[in-house]
C-alpha cells in the first residue's frame, strides 16, 4: 500500500502548494504549536522522491537494500511468555519481522520509516509508511506524544481521497481523530471509512505507531526526523555519475574506424571539402617518417576513467560510514580471516547501530498492539518480554558459531530449544520444544512402561 500511496501523494503536490497543504493540517486539527516546519517536511519529501526514483542507478537505494539485508538476513526475534497475550503479540511481531527488511531499507533510504498498527475485523494489520507522512508536533524525550499522520489514500473516478489520523497525548490519555478530504482539502465522506471512528483511550504515554528513525547523524541542533543513509554526499555522487558519463562517451568513441591519408579520397567541386562517410573514415595527414598516427588505443583512457570510478566508490564508502564492500570488492585477497573481520569492522557497527533501531522500534509496535488488545480485547493480559537472535554471519563463521552454542549448553546458560531455533530460524519455541519431546521419545522408547 505504501507504494501507491506515495505515487498518489506524489501527484497531489502538483495540484495543491506545499504552504496550503502544511497550513491545511496545522488548521483541520486545530494544531497551535508544532515542532516541525514546512520546510522541514518539504525537505522529507525530497528524500523520499530521491529513494524512490528508477530512472537511473540509485546509489542510496544501493545502501539501503545492502545495509538492510547484512542488519536482518537470519536474525530472528520473538515474544516470550506463557499467556494469551504473550501469544497474540507474538503474531503480531511475526506478521511484520517478515517486512523488516522492507522497514530498514525505507528508514535508510528516507531517513526514517512507521508502522502503524490498526485492527480490522478483530486482527491487528498495519502500513508501513515513510516519514515524509508524519508530522511530529510535540515529544516528551524520545518519547513522541502528538503527531499527525497521511494514514490512507484513494482514487475514486477523477478524485482523490486522503485520510488523516491525528494522535495526541494529554495527562496519560491518548485521543485519537481521523479526518477525511478531497485533494482540494475540502471535508469528504468514504464508506470504507466509516467505520473508523476517534477514539479516546487512557493510560497510554505515547502514541500508537512505531517509528524507526535513521542512525545517520542530521548535524543539526534538533533531531526529530532521520536523514538518508548518503546524507551530505551529494557532490560526491554528482562526481560518480559524471564519471560514469566519460566512460558511455569512451565506448562511443570505440567505434571502428579507417584511417586514411586525405588524398585517397575525391574533393568536392562546390565546396573544396574531401568527401568522407561520417565516423567510418577519418582523415589524417601523414608524419613525416610514413605512419599515420603513433597511437589510436581508447583502453589507456578507459582504464584511467575506472580507476577514478572505482576510487569514487570507495570514498562515497567511507562517507557514509561502511568498510569496503557495499560498491568496491571487499579486501579479501591474501588476507588473514582476522584481517578479513577488520576489514568489515566499519560496515559491521553500522549494521550494529540499525540493529538498536529496530529493537526500538519493534518494542514500540508491539506497545501499541498490546494497547489495541486492552481497548478491542483482542487477548487475555499477561505479562511478555521480547527477544532477539541476531546473526554474526559477516564476523562469525557458522562453525564458530555453533561452537560457542554448544558451550553455553554445557554452562547451562542456553537451553536445546535455543539451539534448534538457532538451526531453524521459522520455528518457534513452542514448536521447538514438540519436536525436542518427540525426539526424546523417539529415544527413551521405555519411559513410562514402569
Amino acid at each position: 500500500m505504501s507504494i501507491v500511496l506515495n505515487t498518489i501523494f506524489t501527484d497531489w503536490w502538483g495540484i495543491m502548494m506545499l504552504r496550503t497543504v502544511w497550513e491545511y493540517i496545522l488548521r483541520i486539527f486545530g494544531v497551535t504549536k508544532t515542532n516541525t516546519t514546512g520546510e522541514q517536511w518539504s525537505e522529507n519529501m525530497g528524500f523520499a522522491q530521491k529513494y524512490e526514483a528508477t530512472e537511473e542507478m540509485n546509489l542510496t537505494a544501493i545502501f539501503a537494500n545492502k545495509l538492510s539485508t547484512l542488519a536482518i538476513s537470519e536474525s530472528s526475534a520473538d515474544v516470550a511468555g506463557n499467556n494469551g497475550r504473550a501469544a497474540f503479540l507474538d503474531q503480531c511481531l511475526g506478521d511484520i519481522w517478515g517486512r523488516m527488511k522492507q522497514v530498514v531499507s525505507r528508514m535508510l533510504g528516507t531517513g526514517g520509516c512507521i508502522l502503524v498498527p490498526y485492527v480490522r475485523l478483530g486482527k491487528v494489520q498495519f502500513d508501513i509508511l515513510s516519514q515524509e507522512r508524519m508530522v511530529i508536533h510535540e515529544k516528551q524525550g524520545n518519547r513522541i506524544t502528538r503527531a499527525t499522520v497521511l494514514a490512507d489514500s484513494v482514487e475514486q473516478g477523477e478524485k482523490q481521497y486522503y485520510r488523516w489520523v491525528d494522535y495526541r497525548v494529554i495527562d496519560d490519555n491518548l485521543f485519537i481523530t481521523n479526518k477525511v478530504t478531497d485533494q482540494w482539502g475540502n471535508d469528504a465522506f468514504l464508506e470504507q471509512w466509516a467505520e473508523i471512528e476517534d477514539r479516546a483511550i487512557a493510560s497510554v504515554d505515547r502514541v500508537l505507531f512505531a517509528y524507526f528513525q535513521s542512525p545517520v547523524d542530521n548535524r543539526r541542533f534538533c533531531d526529530d526526523y532521520g536523514v538518508p543513509i548518503t546524507y551530505g554526499c551529494d557532490g560526491l555522487i554528482k562526481e560518480i555519475f559524471d564519471c560514469f558519463e566519460q566512460i558511455r562517451d569512451e565506448y562511443k568513441l570505440k567505434e571502428v574506424r579507417i584511417f586514411a591519408d586525405e588524398r585517397m579520397f575525391q574533393k568536392d567541386s562546390k565546396t573544396g571539402k574531401y568527401r568522407m562517410p561520417s565516423k567510418v573514415f577519418f582523415a589524417a595527414h601523414g608524419k613525416e617518417n610514413g605512419d599515420m598516427i603513433e597511437v589510436f588505443s581508447p583502453e589507456i583512457r578507459h582504464s584511467s576513467y575506472y580507476e577514478r570510478l572505482q576510487y569514487l566508490f570507495g570514498l562515497l564508502e567511507k562517507s557514509v560510514g561502511t568498510s569496503k564492500g557495499i560498491l568496491t570488492a571487499p579486501e579479501t585477497r591474501g588476507a588473514t580471516a582476522t584481517e578479513i573481520k577488520a576489514g568489515l569492522y566499519d560496515t559491521y557497527a553500522m549494521t550494529g547501530d540499525i540493529r538498536v533501531i529496530v529493537e526500538k522500534g519493534v518494542r514500540d509496535y508491539l506497545y501499541a498492539c498490546d494497547v489495541l488488545a486492552n481497548y478491542y480485547n483482542l487477548a487475555t493480559m499477561g505479562e511478555y518480554g521480547v527477544r532477539f537472535d541476531w546473526s554474526y554471519e559477516m564476523i562469525e563463521s557458522s562453525s564458530e558459531s555453533w561452537g560457542q552454542l554448544k558451550d553455553a549448553l554445557s554452562l547451562g546458560i542456553k537451553n536445546k530449544v535455543e539451539l534448534r531455533q538457532w538451526l531453524n530460524p521459522n520455528e518457534t519455541a513452542d514448536e521447538a520444544q514438540r519436536v525436542l519431546e518427540g525426539i526424546g521419545e523417539m529415544q527413551d522408547p521405555w519411559n513410562g512402561t514402569f
